[in-house]
């Protein structure tokens, strides 16, 4: 569901790719630096967010007991909405990345804009590898795992582009005591072109609810 602060994120968003992707005149440039100047100032009054508040936030964006749904199959969903990559509410986010629950899997749709451009009309390699990372995050609630990142294995095969669809999937793959494994793949054109080994630690749903 959009927000007042989800539209807000969109605009800097598209701002962000408008300075990356546009050959701008000198003098639309100064233009466009002073109103984002008033804009810092309007949004630097606003007291900053502790980390008490950002701890409630996740935790009940991302862990069943402080509150967060399971999504049900089929449903689409985000890691939380102040995901640097999949939250509506944040501005770093691709132009387009949205996860849906298939049965014991998480499927996504990104679409990164000009700003994420690594070599000429590839996305960076760290975003796709970003995603991966956030996309396992998402997958911990759908099958109740709770862990942080220990390493993250990504190959590339092929041209990840910009402002074109890829096609992601995540997978549970196993679990011990004290760990869980994860597997994902990234396709472009019916073909793969990128895939992903995530090792996580695992930690009880509280400890990653605050953080620690």
């Amino acid at each position: 569901m959009s927000t007042p602060k989800a539209a807000l994120a969109r605009a800097l968003h598209d701002a962000a790719d408008h300075v990356v992707g546009r050959d701008q005149s000198d003098e639309a440039i100064s233009e466009a630096l002073a109103l984002v100047q008033r804009v810092n100032e309007v949004l630097g009054r606003a007291a900053k967010l502790t980390k008490e508040h950002r701890v409630l936030v996740f935790a009940s964006e991302m862990v069943g007991e402080f509150g967060a749904a399971v999504p049900q199959d089929g449903e689409s969903f985000s890691a939380f909405a102040l995901s640097p990559f999949s939250g509506a509410e944040n501005p770093l986010r691709p132009s387009h990345l949205e996860y849906r629950r298939v049965g014991d899997e998480v499927h996504a749709e990104m679409i990164a804009g000009v700003a994420y451009e690594g070599a000429t009309d590839r996305s960076h390699g760290g975003l796709t590898a970003a995603v991966f990372d956030d996309m396992m995050g998402a997958l911990q609630r759908v099958v109740s795992q709770a862990g942080y990142t220990r390493t993250l294995e990504v190959s590339y095969f092929g041209r990840v582009p910009i402002d074109d669809t890829v096609y992601f999937s995540a997978r549970l793959a196993s679990t011990t005591e004290r760990s869980f494994t994860i597997e994902a793949d990234a396709s472009y054109g019916g073909e793969t072109v990128a895939t992903a080994t995530g090792v996580f630690t695992s930690v009880d749903f509280q400890q990653l609810a605050e953080g620690n």
